[in-house]
């Protein structure tokens, strides 16, 4: 089976338990204001590899991985379940831990399948209601809670992951909304949240796509350690 690839990194320590192939995808529903990955939303895009071509790339560094595992991102993974499934299936039969990081945008029969063979998942979980979803994403967060529903259905062990916009996402009304939000799921491991950073406007220039948060500061660790102060209470 052929997929397209945007970029392979190895030795992740941040996508993830333990250190981890990360195998970002290409291709992407979603267009989010702080994207850190533009060059990926393309579906025209990318290097096309086979899933051996995906293995023997990982086999590389396997010993390390027996300690973590692979991560499929994108860019959406999910676009390209098929590929996705049979990756995590043969790195399986590598006994390897597999991480799907994920929009939850979509849910059918084919991104099923892939959550059979998925060990973990990380779920961005982007914002409090629908109207600033869509604004922010051009998505929906009704969809991202049916994904996070069925999770929930097959007990899936998932890292929630939400990124700290100053401005944007940063306010006790939003935290304690997002709190009551994924109180109910029992698949929850842990939240994770995660600084807004600007390195990303140099991929923006090199396209010559307009970066909508240009002027937005970065979120510094003390606004994270205040909403996971809200969070907590």
């Amino acid at each position: 089976m052929i997929g397209k690839v945007n970029s392979f990194h190895s030795f992740s320590t941040n996508d993830g338990p333990g250190i981890r192939a990360v195998i970002f995808l290409q291709g992407c529903p979603l267009r989010c204001k702080c994207c850190h990955n533009p060059e990926t939303w393309s579906t025209s895009d990318g290097i096309e590899m086979s899933v051996e071509e995906v293995i023997q790339k990982i086999k590389k560094g396997s010993t390390y991985y027996k300690k973590g595992g692979v991560t499929c991102s994108g860019g959406e993974p999910l676009m390209q379940a098929k590929f996705v499934e049979e990756i995590f299936k043969a790195c399986h039969e590598l006994s390897l831990h597999t991480t799907l990081d994920t929009s939850g945008c979509l849910l059918n029969d084919d991104v099923k399948k892939v959550l059979d063979q998925t060990d973990l998942v990380l779920l961005d979980f982007k914002m409090t209601t629908e109207e600033e979803y869509n604004a922010f994403a051009k998505g929906s967060l009704i969809q991202t809670v049916k994904f996070l529903d069925y999770l929930n259905s097959i007990s899936k062990p998932t890292w929630i992951r939400h990124v700290v916009i100053p401005g944007i996402n940063d306010t006790l009304k939003q935290t304690q909304e997002l709190k009551e939000i994924l109180k109910p799921y029992e698949c929850i491991e842990r939240v994770d949240f995660l600084p807004y950073k600007s390195l990303c406007i140099s991929k923006y220039d090199e396209l010559q796509i307009e970066f909508p948060y240009k002027d937005i500061k970065e979120a510094t660790n003390e606004d994270i350690e205040k909403i996971e102060a809200w969070f907590n209470e």
